[in-house]
């Protein structure tokens, strides 16, 4: 019996658990520790999702900023702001009568932190004359956005024309404040700007002033007047002014090769449909048959090796009146091709792509595979009277594992008007499908698709883009072991 006792005390023993005291307190200890990891978690996110929203802001900020500072400063013609009919009160940051800045609010209302936007009823607008055109900044307090809208002039008038009048495109959101200054455009050629914006319980200030380039009048004083045009004959191709200048052209397989000239003789007192052409090149290399004499010249170049010619018209009322050009002609290697025409609308995808079978039936066959030809991209700017203006190039390269050899700082970053997004660098597919995203929609973003492959490229013209300028947007292959090579090239135009 006493055997059996000393047994079951020793199993009690081995079979005794926590008691409920235990349990309670190891149940509280847990849950002080889960509100404390809950705590901190919360609070981490909190304040990178408050670190967020303000660095988003300050970049919209100075996107806006140099957006609207570009066409202020080549404004050619004038300045003029037109204030909302009905004034909005305005925040204390926009407000500051010392330095000449308009206050569209009392000093009691503007002293309220609750002061907005939000109670006017009318938009507000700064507008800036250029030779042929003028660019419409609309602050439109009831979205808290400013658009822009660029109209076109009848040059004979300096009117808008009937068909004229352009789409509004969205330049700025979250938008509380815009406050232009022109007291010192005349004396200073200085314009001063100030912009709020609010996201959440985020508020942000810019506050810039711009020198202009031309002394132009503001105000009132903004009108239109016509230049004079000089006396002379002029060339046109695809609508720019070539006159003594020169034209290339790159030969395309498989199409009819064709160019359009026009001319315009300036001053009024001759026809410009008077005029005679002819090209130096023979009938056989360029064909010029069909027409010979008006503003049209059409001709078509036959021959596969002529690599120069040149362009002549001359006023049959006036033989002093006379012009060249003179095209370069290249026969590239048709290795790139587009998936659709070239125009380009904001926010729009354009797909290019290596043909590997052009590449096998021409002279670089068993020399280079598609992973080695290196992507180049130009942009240029086109201004009314049809002279270009560089806007920046890149050249960018991925290596067998898809990672950037080279590009914009060789690491992604915005490079001008462009920006790279890889894989590697953005964690995303490219712009296409993140229109909004902040990071594709003021850039010309490029995107290589397999980039270990390098056979295909994505270009994205951002749905905030903007320069203020026509733009041609060239793209073309190279080949770092071969210098002198240049593939055929695509332009896409957005005008």
């Amino acid at each position: 019996m006493k055997i059996l006792k000393r047994m079951n005390k020793s199993n009690n023993r081995k079979n005794s658990g926590f008691t409920l005291v235990e349990l309670v307190i190891v149940m509280a200890i847990m849950g002080i520790l889960g509100l404390a990891v809950t705590g901190f978690i919360g609070t981490s996110t909190k304040q990178y999702k408050y670190a967020t929203k303000d660095v988003d802001l300050q970049y919209e900020a100075q996107l806006t900023m140099n957006q609207i500072g570009n066409l202020i400063i080549d404004a050619q013609k004038g300045v003029k702001y037109e204030p909302a009919t009905v004034a909005a009160p305005v925040e204390v940051a926009s407000v500051n009568p010392e330095a000449g800045y308009i206050a569209t609010a009392s000093a009691e209302e503007a002293s309220s932190e609750e002061a907005s936007s939000e109670q006017s009823s009318s938009d507000s607008k700064l507008i800036i004359c250029n030779n042929d055109c003028t660019y419409n900044i609309i602050y439109r307090p009831s979205e808290h956005k400013i658009y822009l809208r660029k109209d076109t002039l009848d040059p004979a008038t300096g009117a808008v024309k009937a068909d004229g009048q352009g789409k509004e495109s969205l330049m700025a959101e979250n938008v509380t404040g815009f406050t232009p200054d022109l007291s010192e455009a005349e004396s200073k050629n200085s314009v001063g700007l100030v912009v709020d914006f609010k996201a959440g319980d985020k508020k942000y200030t810019s506050k810039q002033n711009f020198t202009m380039r031309n002394k132009v009048p503001t105000g009132a004083d903004v009108e239109y007047v016509a230049p004079a045009e000089p006396e002379g004959i002029r060339i046109y191709y695809k609508g720019k002014d070539v006159t003594n200048g020169t034209v290339y052209y790159e030969m395309k397989k498989n199409y009819q090769n064709k160019l359009k000239f026009t001319d315009k003789i300036l001053g009024g007192k001759y026809d410009s449909t008077k005029a005679t052409w002819s090209v130096s090149a023979e009938n056989r290399d360029v064909d010029d048959q069909s027409k010979k004499s008006g503003d049209v010249y059409n001709i078509e170049i036959k021959s596969t090796t002529i690599t120069q010619f040149e362009v002549y018209v001359q006023s049959d009322e006036n033989k002093d009146l006379k012009a060249k050009v003179t095209v370069n002609v290249a026969h590239p290697i048709n290795i790139l091709h587009c998936d659709a025409d070239k125009h380009f609308n904001l926010g729009q995808t354009h797909q290019l792509f290596i043909d590997e079978g052009e590449l096998k039936n021409s002279s670089l066959s068993g020399k280079f595979q598609v992973k080695d030809f290196v992507w180049h991209m130009e942009v240029e700017s086109i201004s009314s009277t049809g002279a270009t203006e560089h806007k920046g190039d890149i050249s960018f390269r991925m290596g067998d594992d898809g990672k950037l050899i080279y590009g914009p700082e060789g690491n992604g970053e915005p490079d001008g008007i462009f920006k790279f997004s890889s894989n590697e660098i953005a964690g995303e597919t490219g712009a296409e499908g993140h229109e909004d995203d902040p990071k594709y929609r003021n850039y010309l973003n490029y995107y290589i698709v397999d980039g270990n492959q390098n056979e295909k490229m994505h270009i994205t013209l951002g749905k905030n883009f903007f320069v203020g300028e026509k733009l041609n947007i060239s793209v073309w292959l190279g080949l770092e072991d071969m210098p002198e090579f240049k593939s055929n090239t695509i332009t896409f135009y957005t005008y």
